[in-house]
């Protein structure tokens, strides 16, 4: 195993914010339809300069998508696994994320139901039946050929789905904004690049400097992008995409706390470096603010920081009540999410699918509005943990 590498184990602090987070994912999409709530529990618009709550929770998952990278790559190094094998994986992993958030985006909007065979309720419920197919983790006694032959059925129900979706437009499927999945695995793709070229480096010091220095880099990136023009496809596609730098900062300034706490060679100043980095990225933050708008939508370089400070104190009070204090109890309340994270985030989405192919609203009006609006968003979250939690139990889990 290389001597960079943190030990492959499971940490209880980075699986309760893990949970936390999804739980909060799942409130705050649900009450997204929830009308004359307070505007500090919304998104703010990207022309508005500020950000609430809300506009920390997708980028809290990428601090710890990139929190969690240290962890799996110690574990296939472990296995034997080269860099470039690890590396291929990740790949795989990513373009998952990739075509399962286009799905969903193509789900959700851009659709003409009058051009295509099956209505949308009915192609979306198949898509999430194709995407558990495919990625669901299978049971050793299930045998190789049957967990085969269920991945096979899946792809051609996603090739099928995609032959019949017809847009508004007359063409067919495209990335649009990729989704907040495919989001997640452009910039898993790009900071775990880094990652594993950084554990190439000679010493542990040098090893987080490049990841420090590369975080910077992308933010760097995203300035200097924002002020060219090209004719070029290549150039184009990644202008067009420029807050996958943004959000790969935010990857790899989680990747770069975990190795601050949890390398060998570095976790006895874990509590000065978690200080340390909070100080920075917070100054950073007010640096970049003077130059560039906070906006979640656009993905701003200050949004950005402003994030990885955040996260970094929500970790840093995370890890000090479990891993410092030892007040485990409540972490269970989480566990469902931190062991099946991307099946809590899509069964909502079942559900409502569901609802509107029986005909119902699976949220009744008078939970549309106001306080019974939040208590319904906070009670539906609740309920999709216990369901996940049921659902985990009985053998359904999702592992890209």
């Amino acid at each position: 195993m290389n001597q960079l590498a943190i030990a492959a184990k499971r940490v209880l602090a980075i699986d309760v914010f893990r949970g936390i987070t999804i739980l909060t994912m799942v409130f705050v999409n649900e009450l997204a339809g929830v009308s004359n709530v307070p505007g500090w529990m919304k998104h703010l618009p990207a022309d508005v300069d500020g950000m609430t709550f809300v506009d920390l929770v997708f980028p809290a998952f990428l601090f710890i998508v990139g929190m969690s990278i240290p962890f799996a790559s110690a574990a296939r190094l472990n296995k034997g696994a080269t860099l470039p094998g690890i590396f291929n994986h990740v790949l795989i992993r990513s373009l998952s994320l990739m075509i399962i958030g286009v799905f969903m985006v193509n789900s959700e909007a851009g659709f003409n139901q009058s051009a295509m065979a099956l209505p949308m309720p009915a192609w979306t419920l198949l898509m999430y039946a194709a995407v558990l197919l495919i990625w669901c983790q299978y049971p050793r006694h299930a045998g190789r050929f049957t967990s085969t032959a269920a991945k096979l059925m899946g792809v051609a129900l996603l090739i099928m789905l995609w032959a019949l979706y017809r847009s508004s437009g007359g063409g067919g499927m495209s990335p649009q904004w990729w989704g907040i999945l495919g989001l997640i695995g452009w910039a898993y793709l790009l900071a775990s690049a880094v990652y594993l070229l950084a554990l190439n480096a000679t010493s542990a010091a040098f090893h987080v400097a490049i990841l420090a220095g590369a975080t910077i880099a992308f933010i760097g990136l995203f300035f200097l992008l924002g002020t060219i023009n090209s004719d070029s496809a290549v150039l184009g596609f990644v202008i067009e995409n420029n807050r996958n730098h943004t959000h790969a900062a935010i990857v790899l300034a989680g990747a770069l706390l975990s190795t601050l706490f949890y390398n060998a060679q570095l976790s006895a100043l874990k509590l000065r470096s978690a200080v340390t980095f909070s100080i920075v990225s917070g100054l950073l933050a007010l640096a970049s603010w003077q130059v560039s708008p906070i906006s979640k939508i656009w993905a701003t370089p200050s949004w950005a920081l402003f994030s990885i400070f955040f996260c970094s104190v929500i970790f840093a009070a995370t890890y000090w009540m479990v891993d410092v204090r030892g007040r485990t109890r409540w972490c269970q309340l989480f566990a469902p999410a931190a062991a099946n994270p991307l099946l809590v985030y899509i069964l909502p989405y079942i559900l409502i699918a569901a609802a509107s192919l029986a005909g119902v609203h699976y949220r009744p009006a008078f939970f549309d509005s106001g306080l019974a609006g939040i208590s319904w968003s906070l009670a539906f979250a609740f309920v999709m943990m216990g369901i996940t939690a049921l659902l985990t139990r009985a053998g359904i889990k999702l592992k890209l």
